[in-house]
């Protein structure tokens, strides 16, 4: 255990802790507040440096993937654009694992056009769009009562289909701001802007990064095209009570690539595949496979998911 001594105050507003010649203030209401009052309390002298810095904890749980300099954040090696890092502080400040944030960087790094990744980034520091665990985001999509797409009246958007269209055919020309692509959006655009009828729905859909075209400079880049998407669900309300949100676009699809079974969530005795067997959360988050038998190398849990609001 370190030696180093620690200095504290506690307050009914603040937590300040005065450690290695560096005061820290953390806010009573802070997720990890009371685990902190508890380090210093029984002198936890190795415990305190992570819990009243964000940097610590991002680069001694982030397995070098994420290192923090100078307050800015590299993601395996490269520069995070802001909005990224800010929702990595975010997470390690609100105890959520940091996994997929990984998968969502190395999802972007598939996205060939730079543009579209730094436009992405835009749109996503405006409208503070949830993070799903696989590493892509939710947005909305306004559509016909008969689940087909509004302008074209071709596309069907029913619960569980996969919508894309060649990449290539999409305007990536971002002062276009009406051309050819799909459109996904805000929950205020969605639900003001778009006219689908008085009987048109809702939708929850989840884009992966690397398929994100272009973000058009109108109405304040709260819209963008796309390729292609995943209907999750058919909403009321804007879902943004988390920056972290589990999906499972397998079992929405339904079926699998190695058998025939048309049951809506794949888990039928017409087949023997793993992914018929095993539900999505029996996939090691960390070798992706399912029903992995041992701990994986980077199988250390997240220290702070006790404190996950």
């Amino acid at each position: 255990m370190s030696s180093t001594r620690v200095s504290w105050l506690i307050t009914d507003q603040n937590i300040t802790v005065n450690y290695a010649g560096q005061t820290h203030i953390v806010s009573r209401t802070d997720a990890l507040a009371d685990r902190l009052i508890k380090a210093v309390k029984e002198e936890n002298l190795d415990e305190i440096p992570n819990l009243v810095s964000a940097a610590k904890r991002i680069e001694q749980f982030g397995k070098g993937n994420f290192v923090v300099d100078n307050g800015q954040i590299f993601v395996m090696g490269v520069l995070a654009p802001k909005v990224l890092g800010d929702k990595i502080v975010r997470f390690s400040n609100e105890g959520l694992p940091y996994e997929p944030l990984v998968k969502f960087a190395k999802n972007l790094q598939k996205n060939p056009s730079f543009r579209a990744v730094n436009e992405l980034f835009e749109f996503l520091e405006k409208n503070d769009h949830p993070i799903t665990e696989n590493g892509c985001f939710i947005a909305y999509k306004k559509v016909r009562g008969d689940f087909m797409d509004q302008h074209t009246g071709t596309m069907d958007n029913s619960v569980g289909n996969v919508v894309e269209m060649p990449r290539n055919q999409v305007n990536e020309d971002p002062t276009q701001t009406c051309s050819y692509g799909l459109h996904v959006a805000n929950w205020d655009y969605a639900c003001n802007v778009y006219s689908a009828g008085v009987d048109a729905k809702m939708l929850e859909v989840e884009v992966n990064p690397a398929d994100v075209v272009a973000v058009p400079v109108d109405y304040n880049q709260a819209k963008m095209r796309v390729c292609k998407y995943v209907v999750l669900g058919v909403v009321d309300r804007e879902n943004s009570d988390s920056p972290l949100r589990v999906t499972n676009t397998r079992m929405a699809v339904g079926g699998c690539d190695d058998c025939n079974c048309d049951c809506d969530d794949c888990d039928c005795d017409d087949c023997d595949c793993d992914d018929c067997q095993y539900d999505e959360d029996d996939r090691c988050p960390h070798c992706d496979n399912f029903n992995c038998d041992q701990k994986c190398e980077d199988g250390e849990e997240y220290p702070y998911e006790d404190e996950l609001k």
